[in-house]
């Protein structure tokens, strides 16, 4: 039984892609799944930080692999500082001199992180499926470009229910919840369950498991 979970486990991985990773950042802590597709740009940086590692694409047990994404444009940078898992059709995108730092925790499937400039999630944290977190707006309204891209900081110890949306110069304090559906355009204290759009406190001093 256990020869046949190994092997069946080692047909779900991209060995090449692994391979091509690992390459990267010298290091032996990566595992690419299948269907993921890896753009970096050869001056782009993918760093795992010692004891640390990363999945990228993973299927739950029984369940099938979506298309999913990691980009990393020039000068841009993924750091996992822990040990953290992307579900399959994740979309990771790195714009050209920004950086995403990760600590430890896991994606649900079909997760969105859109980074322009800068966007750190801590440790021991749980984002649901189909969460968007994005630290631009993109386009300019009224020629006013201050403010487009601003940093998103995730604590520790948080959940993001399904199909939220975290927004740009957003941070989310330690231990705090993001209802599902919420769309998160304004800080949020630590140990505080937040919902609705835009998202507003509705509980304080909660613990979740």
């Amino acid at each position: 039984m256990l020869k046949r979970t190994i092997i069946k486990n080692l047909n779900k991985i991209s060995f090449f892609q692994t391979l091509f990773v690992c390459s990267k950042v010298s290091c032996l802590r990566t595992i690419v799944f299948k269907r993921v597709y890896l753009g970096f740009h050869k001056k782009s940086t993918l760093t795992i930080a010692r004891n640390a590692s990363v999945q990228f694409g993973k299927a739950w047990e029984l369940t099938g692999f979506s298309p999913s994404t990691v980009k990393i444009d020039e000068g841009g940078e993924i750091r996992i500082n822990g040990k953290f898992v992307f579900h399959t059709g994740v979309f990771l995108s790195v714009n050209k001199n920004a950086k995403l730092e990760v600590g430890s925790g896991y994606t649900n499937n079909n997760v969105e992180i859109i980074c322009f400039n800068s966007i750190k999630i801590g440790d021991n944290v749980a984002i649901s499926k189909n969460v968007i977190i994005r630290d631009s707006d993109n386009h300019v309204i009224n020629g006013d470009y201050e403010g487009v891209t601003q940093p998103i900081e995730i604590g520790n110890n948080v959940w993001i229910g399904i199909g939220a949306l975290i927004l740009k110069g957003v941070k989310i304090g330690d231990g705090s919840i993001i209802a599902a559906g919420a769309v998160v355009n304004r800080d949020v204290p630590p140990n505080t369950l937040v919902g609705g759009v835009p998202a507003k406190i509705i509980k304080r001093n909660v613990k979740w498991e």
